[in-house]
């Protein structure tokens, strides 16, 4: 069983008003607002503070704390209808995504995109294909809400080494940690 990397807290509690206002009262942008934003890891495989990331000190959850629990562990983020998410698979970890606020549009093994509301979730299993589609292309307004508010839980999780992604269609299934930042740019999005 792999070892957490953070045995600082017990247990965490993320709140709703620390999620929708996120770096907003430490005076940097709201991350989850920011245009092509990849969500707000709660907890992930491992601290990365070169993002501006702290480990996790109080169960309180907050801004940037991020509780670190090894490759192979449990993975929290949220993110938002300004999100940007490629078309990609996971070898080994389950991802529960839970829809806390609006619709999401997602495909699933390139088909869709289904429609998930408020209140369902959606469970992908390992090897299946899936892409949420980002909903709005242009910058967030100050102080304007959430349309969509996503927690998304990844079990068994081993970060940019268990991801896969395609840069041409029918293309080799590549690892994310093996590509340069250009060849990230290049991995496929459905066109909704």
């Amino acid at each position: 069983m792999p070892e957490k990397t953070d045995n600082s807290v017990p247990f965490v509690l993320i709140q709703k008003h620390a999620v929708l206002r996120d770096a907003e009262p430490i005076g940097k942008e709201n991350k989850l607002g920011a245009l092509n934003n990849n969500g707000r890891k709660i907890l992930a495989t491992g601290v990365m503070p070169q993002f501006g990331e702290v480990p996790i000190e109080n169960p309180i959850w907050k801004v940037p704390a991020v509780l670190g629990t090894g490759d192979g562990g449990l993975e929290i983020a949220t993110f938002t209808e300004f999100a940007g998410q490629d078309r990609h698979k996971h070898g080994v970890s389950t991802e529960i995504y839970t829809l806390l606020k609006g619709t999401m549009l997602m495909y699933i093994n390139d088909q869709g995109p289904y429609e998930v509301h408020e209140m369902e979730e959606v469970v992908i299993f390992p090897g299946t294909v899936h892409e949420v589609v980002q909903q709005k292309v242009r910058p967030r307004e100050q102080g304007e809400d959430f349309d969509l508010v996503v927690r998304v839980h990844a079990l068994n999780c081993h970060g940019v080494d268990d991801k896969y992604v395609q840069l041409k269609p029918s293309g080799e299934w590549l690892c994310w940690s093996s590509l340069s930042r250009e060849q990230r740019q290049q991995a496929l999005k459905k066109q909704c």
